[in-house]
């Protein structure tokens, strides 16, 4: 007694070929839609974020009305529009964004936004004055060096000795340009023999901790 053996129902794979929409015909609809849903909201100024979202609805409308009258199950039909839809959305805003690059245009599609430059800062860890003698001047420099992507800018200066005293007119509230440098001219006069130190402390634009030097003499 034989058995009948019962047919495998169709894999999605082959009920996709079946679907008569399916086809690179419907494709080629589904890109011409995305692309005037792109190009019409762009040439009247509406926004990169307008251009995407009217991009998006109209892909989608194209793909899911091309597909209304396939005969194929509503499953099947869902899948298609999907396929449809992602793929004309992907060359599309590809495409897009490859010509206005190439053509030095701003933007069709938002973009991710850049991160803003900072400023950075060096100053050297410590910086000798020599030795003087007790109650006579002496000086010295101290370079803050602008080492970030856009202007440093030097907003203060503290120091905690009397033994020093710092002339920072050429440093304080000048934007000093990537690659260049301001001078802190430092005077050191002890008050009494012996090592002298002390902590001069640089406030700036640059996110994070104020930078901090230093300075060290001895009184002869």
């Amino acid at each position: 007694m034989s058995t009948a053996t019962k047919p495998r129902p169709p894999t999605v794979r082959r009920q996709l070929r079946e679907a008569k929409r399916f086809s690179w015909t419907g494709f080629a609809v589904t890109v011409a839609a995305s692309l005037l849903g792109t190009l019409v909201p762009a040439a009247i100024g509406a926004g990169p974020n307008a251009t995407l979202i009217s991009t998006l609805v109209v892909t989608v409308l194209a793909a899911g009305g091309f597909t209304a009258k396939d005969g194929a199950a509503r499953g099947i039909k869902a899948i298609a529009i999907v396929l449809l839809a992602a793929g004309a959305l992907v060359l599309t805003v590809t495409g897009v964004t490859v010509l206005d690059l190439v053509r030095g245009k701003p933007a069709t599609f938002p973009v991710v936004p850049e991160t803003a430059a900072e400023a950075k800062v060096a100053v050297p860890e410590s910086v000798a004055c020599g030795t003087t003698p007790v109650h006579t001047t002496t000086t010295c420099t101290v370079a803050v060096r602008s080492v970030g992507a856009s202007a440093l800018r030097v907003s203060g200066i503290e120091l905690d000795s009397t033994d020093f005293a710092v002339d920072a007119r050429g440093c304080v509230n000048q934007d000093i340009a990537p690659g260049r440098r301001c001078t802190l001219v430092v005077s050191f006069t002890p008050g009494w023999s012996g090592d002298r130190v002390a902590d001069l402390t640089v406030h700036h634009n640059v996110p994070g901790p104020a930078a901090f030097v230093e300075l060290t003499g001895r009184g002869g």
